[in-house]
């Protein structure tokens, strides 16, 4: 093939439609989160028999604040593997994000003991898991962004399947070998540990784990000067955005029981299901396409397509599930989860408008705009635990509490869509020509003109 041909063949390839790539490449990604959420959510149903709703609460519980802690244990530096394109600086940035995952998890343990006291006493021995499930969930995070990076979109979406299929298998088995709530926590500590060894050993090279040995101290010191955006507006905005999504189920579970904790903590899973089975895997293709691509213009075409696809996949089913919930919940998971239902309900209208949100959850990261995921995060968090408290300190029933909650959620995810088209559509228009831009969009090397 000669060059000239090369080059037009190289431009079809740019011109065909984006939608059309995402909707195959998000396909492979949704086949493996599809059976890995199927299984989750067909043992439900036999997990519900084995553990009673207060431990389901208690695991809730536990797994909402792993989920919390985790998300900032490597100081969000994890998304800033997105922007590097030399090997040696991605192997300098995993350094760094180890080193942050070690302190934290350190911090973590000893806060946790000084805490115990205070904790509820049917958590008091797991306190000691909660840096293990936190720097493990960080490292979970941290191997996806490096799939991602290096678009091994076959990975990444094996790496969907065996995580949540891992803990629902085992779950199982301990439940039906009569191990105790507790083994609902072990589980979830075991099945990150099976995970980082698979996608490791997929991605990761022996010649890539010594490239992040030998790095240097000081190189990973420099880079966490240079990215200094990701701890400053990531942590607090990330904070927000995952208080928001589990922070309610310890809130209600310290004012209301474990067992309403449990009943929340189910309908959420269930809820949330069609989010996690397709809504996520578009928003991770998203991810992938901009790394090869960040032009405004392009990146706009696509979060347009990718709205319509979440309207019509995600946040109808969520509407119907939420509808059919009173029908469903008694015949699959028995009588004692009756509340369930009705929360189910409740959160059917958050859930729409979160799947909506989901596929364009990382513009302000694509685009080095955290602060304003930061302003947009602290909102959502008004909104929602704002009615949650006041609800709960006007007396109100538990349901009508978090009929409220909802609410607001709502309202929360639907000003983040807002702010992640406005942002791309202010990236598709021209800047003036005497004036440059204090936040670039669109650079080719992220390390070589780091944002100040």
């Amino acid at each position: 093939m000669s060059y000239s041909d090369f080059l037009r063949s190289r431009e079809e390839r740019m011109t065909a439609s984006p939608i059309s790539k995402i909707v195959r490449a998000a396909g492979g990604v949704s086949a493996m989160a599809i059976a890995g959420q199927l299984t989750l959510v067909a043992t439900i149903p036999i997990l519900a028999r084995l553990y009673s709703p207060a431990e389901f609460g208690v695991f809730t519980i536990y797994l909402s604040t792993v989920n919390i802690l985790g998300a900032v244990a490597a100081l969000r530096f994890e998304p800033s593997l997105y922007g590097v394109k030399e090997i040696e600086q991605t192997y300098v940035t995993v350094k760094l994000i180890v080193l942050a995952i070690l302190s934290t998890g350190v911090l973590a343990l000893a806060v946790g003991q000084v805490l115990l006291s205070f904790a509820p006493a049917q958590l008091r021995n797991l306190f000691w898991l909660v840096p293990i499930g936190m720097s493990g969930a960080a490292l979970v995070e941290t191997m996806n962004c490096l799939a991602l990076r290096a678009g091994l979109l076959r990975d990444f979406a094996l790496g969907r399947l065996i995580l949540p299929a891992t803990m629902a298998l085992l779950q199982l088995v301990f439940g039906l070998a009569h191990l105790g709530g507790e083994a609902m926590v072990h589980a979830h500590v075991l099945s990150q540990f099976i995970f980082l060894a698979f996608l490791g050993f997929r991605i990761l090279s022996w010649e890539d784990v010594r490239g992040i040995y030998r790095s240097s101290w000081r190189s990973a010191f420099d880079k966490a000067a240079r990215e200094y955006k990701f701890p400053l507006f990531d942590i607090p905005a990330t904070l927000g955005s995952y208080a928001i999504n589990n922070l309610p189920a310890i809130i209600v579970g310290s004012l209301f029981g474990a067992a309403f904790a449990g009943y929340l903590g189910v309908a959420t899973r269930l809820v949330t299901g069609p989010i996690v089975l397709i809504a996520t895997p578009l928003g991770n293709v998203f991810v992938a396409e901009a790394n090869k691509d960040s032009s405004g213009g392009r990146m706009f075409c696509i979060a347009r397509g990718l709205l319509l696809l979440a309207a019509g996949l995600t946040a109808l089913p969520i509407l119907a599930l939420g509808l059919a919930a009173p029908y469903l919940v008694v015949p699959l998971l028995g009588e004692a989860w009756i509340p369930t239902a009705q929360i189910m309900t409740a959160l059917a209208f958050m859930g729409a408008v979160q799947a909506l949100s989901t596929p364009l959850s990382e513009v302000p990261t694509l685009l080095r705009r955290q602060e304003v995921r930061l302003v947009v995060d602290a909102a959502r968090m008004v909104l929602v635990f704002g009615p949650l408290l006041a609800g709960a300190e006007a007396g109100w029933e538990p349901i009508d509490v978090i009929y409220l909650m909802a609410a607001g959620g709502t309202v929360g995810f639907a000003i983040k869509t807002a702010a992640s088209l406005y942002l791309l559509k202010r990236d598709t228009e021209p800047a003036p020509a005497t004036l440059s831009s204090p936040y670039p969009i669109a650079r080719k090397n992220y390390d070589e003109a780091p944002v100040d």
